[in-house]
């Protein structure tokens, strides 16, 4: 479930940072074999992400009945907290995907 994405081309692992890179880029070329490929976040980051956030919810109401004087400071930090979890997972649910050019060039040998 976890993995970080690699070359759909030569099946080159990208690190951590290099997956960041690729995601803010619209076309990429691998380091290793140099043929283009695209960045996509996959739809199961919605789960990813609600794992944490529902947890972050639950734990704010908790605190909420359990106030006797409203302070926001501890409900911030949570919140906080599971938007950094869900933005670290970001490069676990990427993956690479050939250019359109790349498949038709496949298509036509």
């Amino acid at each position: 479930m976890f993995r970080l994405p690699k070359c759909p081309h030569c099946g080159t692992i990208y690190r951590y940072k290099d997956v960041g890179k690729a995601i803010r880029n619209k076309d990429n070329i691998c380091y290793h074999c140099e043929k283009e490929f695209r960045a996509k976040i996959f739809p199961g980051i919605a789960v990813g992400a609600g794992i944490p956030i529902i947890l972050a919810v639950v734990l704010n109401i908790i605190m909420l009945t359990n106030m006797k004087n409203l302070d926001l400071i501890p409900l911030f930090i949570i919140t906080m907290l599971a938007i950094l979890i869900v933005m670290l997972l970001i490069p676990y649910f990427t993956r690479f995907i050939k250019t359109d050019e790349d498949s038709n060039k496949e298509n036509q040998k």
